[in-house]
């Protein structure tokens, strides 16, 4: 113990006594060490705590899948539900839906909020105790049952101020009086439904005898000893008999269970294995930059190092005390590494969208623990040896007559330099893969934002208004309060048109299926199955999307008129062929309803995510199919942000309970979108590791280049004075460099070839192997190169031929 406390003492000394040598290895620690904290503690909260309820492992999301591949995964309707609960292999299962509107009570403003509907079973599924009060009780997610609703944790301190007595009072919510009966922990956290409160779920009568209305979603908990594969046998065979009795709006469904952690974090998932793997390149260039350091140390201290073997001191000795000062470099590098993890971690939740934080509700709960720590702690521990090892062995084998010798001091440099070579190469080449793959997800982006959309999003405001359905309860008063509203807003200085439409583009929705009338009935699930959306007559124009055939709403289009449709291109050359489809009629398969008659052709429009294919469209006319709660499309002629507060005004002006939120410009809509994120979010934090990638490696070919001028000074001054010229000098140091660049540049290739395979899934319209990508990496990687090695190069060319052939 006495010997430990002198070696720490002894690696203290060293550290103060070279400050700039600590301060860079400490910097460089601290930015491996660092980041990879940072990412693990995002990963540790995604994959590996586990969601916060009993026993997470043995909870299932259910889904339906159909044989349309844009529709392949959806939700049930509701009595399919019913049937699903008689089972042998799940303990229970649940049923939610989304919900949304205005709530009012308790004298505050009208709130616009997230009111998702749950069965009554649904929090002793997920094993999930209120804080205050209790969840629902069977019988309440009936139909005529009261009214009543479990308040998250947030809202309840944000709305009420955690107001314990909170309980039995009454709130209103889209006209409607709801009892609140009790309030949930604040780890309680549902990544699948936003949510400011849980209603219980009361099914409308529609919803409880129609099959084919799809919106229920099901999750199940396993029995104890049921394994996966009995509950998937046992659930399809039930999936079977509800299609065999309801062909014609089940044919070709089947039942697919996922589990319920893989369905939260399953699209993140790759993405944080892919940035784990990218910062633990920057740990290891980090590691070989200190090691590198350490060896080019070492041999300022071979003379001490000799001095103590002849003393006596044994090479296992010598071995301790040198690794005992690169842990204690390593620890300090860690507990530096400590603070850019917590600015790392909260950095990047800051600078997420808020739609992205509540998708990813883990993240709102990232902290330090004790097994962040530990991993911290660990990772500087294994750091401290793997950087320390090979210089600690090199330096304690010194040729005891060579060094005591006076001119000594260049024993040893021989295998230094190869060694320090290497680490450089490895350096350039773990730099050319994350600057390869930064490359790769950086153009894909740009090919995701490139993609033709359907429509021009410049200058395009959009917002979402939902007007109190207690006060318009007619249809023709909630067309009365959109017309004038559009009167209103198309008014104002810089406004070039509006429109309305229920779901923006590159959202999903309802889906509906239908045949042509007068073609033969397609079989049960041979339909073609289409998005719904209703629009306003000025839509289309006000999007800038084209008429191909036939003609736009309009005012004729009313409720007390055969109902009429408008087509996607999509939609009619796969329906339709070579056919015109102006004027045919639509019907709806295995459903009691009239046939909607084609009235027009418009471009096709995304319906879904950036990266999704065209999905069939039908658009329905507001009119026929009015509703409280829209959005609204403002085309301006500049900033359409500078526009947003006079539009609200307008608004309030016309009905001072309206309730207006997603205020956005569409081209933010698009930037916020699922596939944009999923995108942009590590290209920029694979983009920041790359960069660090090549600081560190450039910085690391600058060491040894300079360091190899310094001990070549020698001949430098000997060539020199044989009448080498500048030229020649410069070409020798250059070329010195450059080799070991561009052998670590060839093996950056073929791992980039090998390792950027897993990248596929991440990106869009980009091979792996992108020449373009290749080549402009390669090429500004061989630029920063050839810079770090010409600045020593140039200081060699200053040497003094005197100077230098006294030196030694």
């Amino acid at each position: 113990m006495f010997r430990l406390w002198q070696d720490l003492r002894y690696a203290v000394r060293t550290m103060v006594a070279r400050p700039g040598f600590t301060l860079i290895a400490v910097f460089t620690l601290a930015l491996g060490i660092g980041g990879s904290t940072a990412i693990f503690t995002v990963v540790d909260g995604a994959l590996l705590r586990g969601l916060p309820y009993r026993q997470p492992d043995r909870l299932y999301h259910l889904f339906e899948t159909t044989p349309q591949k844009e529709f392949n995964q959806r939700e049930f309707s509701y009595p399919d539900y019913q049937d699903y609960q008689n089972n042998q292999v799940l303990e229970g299962v649940a049923a939610y839906t989304g919900g949304g509107g205005i709530m009012s009570g308790r004298g505050s403003e009208p709130e616009r909020i997230f009111a998702p509907a749950a069965s009554a079973n649904f929090f002793s599924v997920l094993g999930v105790e209120p804080v205050l009060g209790r969840t629902f009780q069977p019988g309440e997610d009936k139909p005529g049952a009261q009214r009543v609703v479990v308040l998250t944790y947030g809202m309840w301190q944000r709305r009420f101020g955690g107001d314990p007595g909170i309980v039995g009072q009454s709130l209103t919510v889209n006209g409607d009086p709801y009892t609140v009966i009790g309030v949930l922990p604040s780890s309680f956290q549902f990544a699948l439904r936003n949510a400011d409160l849980w209603r219980a779920y009361q099914p409308t009568p529609n919803q409880l005898t129609r099959r084919f209305l799809h919106g229920t979603n099901l999750i199940g908990r396993l029995k104890p000893g049921v394994t996966f594969a009995q509950a998937q046998a046992e659930l399809s065979v039930i999936t079977k008999r509800i299609e065999q009795e309801n062909m014609s709006s089940h044919a070709g469904t089947a039942l697919k269970l996922v589990p319920l952690q893989e369905q939260v974090v399953g699209q993140v998932k790759p993405i944080l294995l892919v940035l784990l793997a990218a910062v633990g390149f920057v740990l290891l260039i980090a590691c070989a930059n200190v090691a590198s350091l350490l060896l080019t140390r070492s041999l300022s201290r071979q003379r001490e190092v000799a001095i103590r073997a002849a003393l006596g001191a044994s090479r296992w000795r010598v071995v301790r005390q040198l690794l005992t000062e690169s842990l204690l470099l390593s620890i300090v590098g860690g507990l530096a590494g400590l603070l850019v993890a917590y600015w790392g971690v909260h950095g990047l939740v800051a600078a997420l969208p808020d739609n992205q934080i509540s998708a990813l509700p883990f993240l709102q709960t990232l902290h330090l623990d004790a097994k962040i720590l530990a991993f911290s702690f660990g990772l500087s521990l294994l750091t401290g040896i793997v950087f320390g090892l090979a210089p600690a062995l090199q330096s304690s084998r010194p040729d005891l007559n060579e060094v005591l010798k006076e001119g000594g001091r260049s024993s040893g440099a021989g295998a230094g330099h190869r060694l320090r070579g290497f680490l450089v190469m490895s350096e350039i080449a773990l730099a050319v893969v994350l600057l390869v793959g930064a490359g790769l997800m950086m153009k894909s982006l740009l090919r995701l934002l490139q993609t033709n959309i359907g429509f021009n999003p410049d200058n395009l405001l959009t917002m979402t208004v939902v007007l109190p359905p207690a006060k318009y309860t007619e249809e023709n008063k909630q067309i009365e309060f959109f017309d004038q509203l559009k009167t209103r807003v198309e008014s104002l200085p810089g406004v070039k048109g509006t429109g309305t439409v229920n779901i923006l583009p590159l959202q999903a929705g309802n889906t509906t299926r239908f045949y042509v009338e007068g073609d033969p009935v397609p079989a049960p699930g041979q339909e073609i199955e289409a998005n719904i959306r209703t629009v306003d007559e000025s839509y289309f124009q006000t999007m800038g999307v084209p008429l191909l055939a036939g003609r736009m709403f309009d005012t004729r289009d009313k409720a007390d008129v055969a109902e009429v449709v408008i087509i996607g291109k999509s939609t009619a050359d796969k329906v339709f062929g070579t056919r015109d489809p102006v004027g045919k009629r639509l019907r709806y398969n295995g459903v009691q309803a009239p046939p909607v008659t084609v009235v027009g052709v418009v471009g096709n429009v995304k319906i879904g995510g950036l990266d999704d294919d065209i999905r069939p469209v039908l658009y329905y006319p507001f009119r026929q199919n009015a509703t409280t709660a829209t959005n609204l499309v403002v085309r301006t002629s500049g900033d359409p942000n500078a526009l947003a507060a006079a539009v609200r005004n307008e608004m309030h002006g016309l009905e001072s309970d309206v309730a207006v939120f997603n205020v956005k410009a569409m081209e933010d809509v698009i930037s916020d979108s699922q596939a944009a994120f999923m995108r942009r979010f590590p290209a920029l934090l694979i983009g920041i590791f790359a960069a660090v990638a090549l600081l560190l490696a450039s910085i690391g070919i600058y060491g040894v280049v300079s360091y190899s001028v310094s001990q070549q000074t020698h001949y430098i001054g000997v060539r020199m004075a044989l009448g080498a010229t500048t030229a020649d000098i410069l070409k020798m140091i250059l070329t010195q460099g450059l080799k070991l660049a561009l052998a670590g540049m060839g093996l950056g290739i073929v791992a980039a070839l090998g390792l950027t395979r897993w990248l596929r899934t991440l990106l869009f319209e980009v091979q792996t192997t992108d020449v373009t990508t290749f080549a402009v990496v390669l090429g500004s990687l061989f630029f920063v190169t050839l810079l770090a090695c010409y600045i020593p190069a140039r200081r060699a060319t200053r040497v003094d031929p005197l100077t230098a052939l006294r030196y030694e």
